[in-house]
């Protein structure tokens, strides 16, 4: 399955493109080739996609398919589809073609990434803070103390 996966990969960055991008890919199928007795060449390959990516400025649906199959490439050789990375797979695509899709007019927008991040992770490792006896979650930084 890898084999289409990187094929798919290869196949979608190269649809606009020079004779210069049209060799990195050629060298990147070659990586693909080299992929199935050595999982190394499988990372060569992605990184060889995403140089024919950033010479050619491929339409973002194509860059999302290619980026998407090579994810699915790298987990493939390197282990197993399961249903939630297929899910984190397809769920960052779309979320990917939306940002591209919907062209915002502010510039700060970025600027919050880092901070809409931190809190995604904060609110993702809460119940990992939890007290195990009671299931309490508390703040690590929170300096309250149990009397007793």
């Amino acid at each position: 399955m890898s084999p289409l996966f990187g094929a798919l990969m290869v196949l979608t960055a190269g649809a606009t493109g020079g004779p210069v991008v049209l060799a990195v890919l050629g060298l990147a199928l070659v990586a693909v080739a080299a992929g199935l007795a050595d999982r190394r060449a499988a990372t060569v390959a992605v990184l060889l996609t995403v140089v024919a990516l950033a010479l050619s400025d491929p339409s973002p649906l194509f860059a999302a398919v290619s980026g998407l199959s090579a994810a699915a490439y790298l987990v493939t050789r390197h282990g197993t589809l399961t249903i939630p990375t297929v899910a984190g797979l397809i769920g960052f695509t779309a979320a990917g073609v939306v940002a591209t899709a919907v062209a915002l007019p502010v510039s700060w927008i970025p600027l919050l990434a880092p901070a809409v991040i931190a809190g995604v992770l904060i609110v993702a490792a809460l119940p990992l803070l939890g007290d195990e006896r009671t299931g309490d979650i508390r703040a690590p930084w929170s300096d309250r103390r149990e009397s007793g």
